[in-house]
């Protein structure tokens, strides 16, 4: 981030868990949402570049590396096209819209945020996709959706809001047909044992992008398995990711302006928007000390 970001205040955090979380969740994509999308555009996720790539130089902008994210997950989870599709956290719809245009799916979206639903519909709609992509407040834990309704059950970054993951891993398993497809996005966090310090840097990460925790790669392996998936495979992306936090990469215009439009923007959404900035410097430490990884899990719903 800026050097401005660094100098403005920072607001001690508002711890959440349990039966808060979800409407802290709602409430930060709800005052963030046109942050994300000016910063990030069409996708509210990482980009992915080949390795050695710098972005500001011989690499790929964020807009065609978010893309190529969504295009990787596809590719490693093997989503058949015109595969009847989940979105958990979809967002304002930007991986669905890909799934439901590029990959002939049918997509049915999911948030916490309705201004991220009503923005994901109006998407769809100017991209003429609006009768093979829909997008819905609801929770993912409890959308009301009968038993194996969909092909592909997609969470792309939206487990790291989940505080019961058991609970996702059974409803995907529960909500998939036989034979269909988990495919899985997420930021985590370095399996074994972490130092106070290492401690220190999730905590803060986790408050200010509320989030309850972490689970590392391997956890969301075992948790898949003893779900009842079978054909696990968990891929780590985590140094083709790292640069969506490159510090002259990952920027906003309106910081250019410096503390006073940190105070204004405080003052006209609410103090908590200011973990949307303070997180940035946050997650690059992260990945520059392996603390925060990244990956990708495929499973599949055993047929009878």
């Amino acid at each position: 981030m800026e050097p401005a970001v660094e100098a403005a205040r920072e607001p001690a955090p508002r711890p959440v868990a349990g039966s808060g979380l979800n409407p802290a969740v709602e409430r930060y994509y709800d005052i963030t949402l046109d942050l994300y999308e000016d910063l990030w555009g069409e996708h509210v996720h990482h980009g992915y570049w080949d390795e050695g790539q710098s972005p500001a130089q011989d690499g790929a902008d964020r807009h065609a590396a978010t893309d190529r994210l969504v295009r990787e997950l596809i590719a490693h989870a093997a989503v058949p096209p015109g595969s009847r599709v989940l979105d958990v956290g979809c967002g304002i719809g930007g991986p669905a819209l890909q799934l439901a245009g590029p990959h002939g799916c049918t997509v049915e979206g999911v948030t916490l945020s309705a201004r991220q639903a009503a923005r994901a519909n109006q998407k769809a709609a100017d991209a003429g996709l609006a009768h093979r992509a829909r997008f819905h407040q609801q929770d993912a834990l409890s959308t009301g959706h009968p038993d194996a309704s969909f092909d592909v059950l997609w969470a792309m970054e939206s487990l790291m809001h989940l505080a019961d993951r058991p609970a996702f891993f059974a409803e995907a398993h529960r909500l998939l047909r036989p034979g269909g497809t988990l495919a899985v996005a997420t930021w985590a966090v370095r399996d074994g044992a972490l130092d106070p310090g290492e401690q220190e840097l999730v905590r803060q990460i986790l408050l200010h992008q509320v989030m309850p925790d972490f689970s590392s790669l391997e956890e969301h392996e075992h948790l898949a398995r003893t779900a009842g998936f079978t054909d696990v495979a968990v891929a780590d992306w985590s140094r083709a990711v790292a640069n969506s936090w490159d510090p002259g990469f990952a920027r906003i215009p309106q910081l250019d302006r410096g503390p006073a439009a940190m105070r204004d923007l405080a003052r006209t959404r609410g103090v908590d928007v200011l973990g949307f900035f303070h997180a940035g410097p946050l997650m690059k430490k992260g990945f520059d000390t392996g603390v925060i990884t990244y990956g990708a899990l495929r499973a599949v719903k055993p047929r009878p």
